[in-house]
């Protein structure tokens, strides 16, 4: 068995040396020190390339980030195979590594893969890596710490895989999916809900899972008599069995972090913490009364002072943040649209949404609309142009019977194009801003 080696008796060795001549030196080891070095190394790779079915790996570039579950099989002629679940695998490149050392022996991925992507994605903001020091070597485990962070030192860790490990994460890759559209359903309003050993609801909250770039949920609590939406996001893991919040959500000082996938109802459970915590659609109402905080008089104008409205989703330079809320964005994403248009009493065609999707096809929906001064505004279906399936869920929430709170921000930045909030009267989790034109 190899012996278990810590990175920091390479570091004593580095130090002694540093501090004797050469003739001082000599006498204590039978090999000079580049020779201590490379065999060093060279153990590094054998227990690489050694392992039977490779290394695995769930690997979180940074606290706020969630993860990524990782294989790699190493090879002796320094290639080395990954496979991800990351978008597909569609970026697990063919690549080669080296086990070398500047100051500090590490793991370097020489080409463009799996871990190049995440090192750009999202303006280099991810805090991924591809070069990585060695930390601690085991024939089971080794640990590493990022080579380059400026900060505090991220680690990933390695773990001997089993016959079954590859498998496990391209199975995984399709787990995405269910957790972020729902799974074979048209509902929008993802609930999660704690209760305790007496059926009593402890926690009532929204859901979204947001899996580009961040891996994070959005659990979102809303105040009726404030209007306020305090939203947190969680780093999450993906597994077989369902996902991991890495960071645990707490209800009562006690830790929820672990769901399981019930497949038969699709709803995702933990029984963390003694409560029972499902995530599920349609599970609990978020409000059932008026909020009077949202009521405001920029209602009795909208639809008047500008006919026309547009929202754009983030991919858009356009897009405003500020007062949109993930759940809307998310919707947005899965729904694979990136704009809406509102279009006020046009003489030729009406009032109508337009939905712009992904693949440049729209969908437009007319409507009627109910005002109700100072309060809210409500949109009624008439008939729908094109394909719905697709934005079935956005046309679901626009078109509620409850209508949508308006009211005017400052998020535009243009002179003489105005910017508004609109949020949904029964599920207020959902809000979004457009510009008036």
């Amino acid at each position: 068995m190899y012996r278990y080696i810590k990175f920091y008796s390479l570091l004593f060795i580095t130090v002694v040396l540093l501090g004797c001549s050469k003739d001082e030196i000599e006498p204590l080891f039978d090999q000079d020190s580049d020779t201590r070095v490379n065999l060093l190394l060279e153990e590094y790779k054998s227990i690489l390339t050694q392992s039977e079915f490779g290394w695995k790996t769930r690997y979180q570039p940074d606290q706020e980030v969630g993860a990524y579950n990782i294989y790699l099989n190493f090879n002796e002629d320094n290639s080395v195979e990954v496979t991800s679940d990351l978008l597909g695998g569609i970026f697990d490149l063919e690549t080669t590594y080296r086990v070398g050392i500047t100051q500090f022996p590490e793991l370097i991925f020489e080409n463009y893969s799996t871990f190049h992507y995440l090192f750009e994605s999202n303006n280099f903001s991810l805090g991924a890596e591809f070069e990585f020091l060695f930390e601690e070597v085991s024939e089971d485990q080794i640990i590493f710490k990022s080579k380059t962070d400026t900060g505090a030192q991220s680690t990933i860790v390695f773990e001997k895989a089993s016959s079954t490990d590859q498998q496990s994460v391209i199975s995984i890759r399709d787990f995405y999916d269910r957790l972020g559209d729902g799974f074979n359903t048209t509902s929008f309003l993802r609930n999660i809900v704690a209760r305790n050993g007496s059926d009593e609801v402890v926690f009532n909250g929204t859901f979204t899972f947001y899996e580009t770039p961040s891996r994070n949920a959005g659990i979102s609590v809303f105040d009726s008599s404030t209007g306020a939406l305090e939203t947190t996001n969680y780093p999450i893991a993906i597994t077989t069995e369902g996902f991991d919040l890495l960071e645990p959500l707490m209800i009562n000082d006690n830790e929820i972090s672990v769901f399981i996938f019930d497949e038969t109802n699709n709803l995702y459970i933990s029984e963390d913490g003694g409560y029972t915590t499902t995530i599920g659609y349609n599970l609990n109402a978020v409000t059932t009364e008026l909020t009077p905080a949202l009521f405001s008089s920029d209602v009795n104008t909208f639809g008047i002072r500008n006919t026309s409205y547009s929202y754009f989703d983030p991919s858009s330079s356009f897009h405003l943040g500020e007062n949109t809320s993930d759940h809307f964005v998310n919707l947005g994403l899965s729904n694979s649209c990136g704009r809406i248009d509102i279009v006020f009493d046009d003489p030729d065609f009406g009032s109508y949404f337009t939905f712009y999707m992904s693949d440049g096809s729209f969908v437009f929906v007319d409507f009627s609309y109910t005002r109700v001064e100072d309060e809210r505004i409500i949109f009624n279906f008439l008939q729908v142009y094109g394909d719905p399936t697709n934005v079935i869920g956005l046309i679901n929430l626009l078109l509620d019977s409850n209508g949508f709170y308006v009211n005017e921000t400052n998020e535009s930045e243009f002179t003489g194009i105005p910017s508004y909030q609109l949020t949904s009267v029964l599920y207020p989790n959902f809000r979004f801003s457009v510009y008036g034109f």
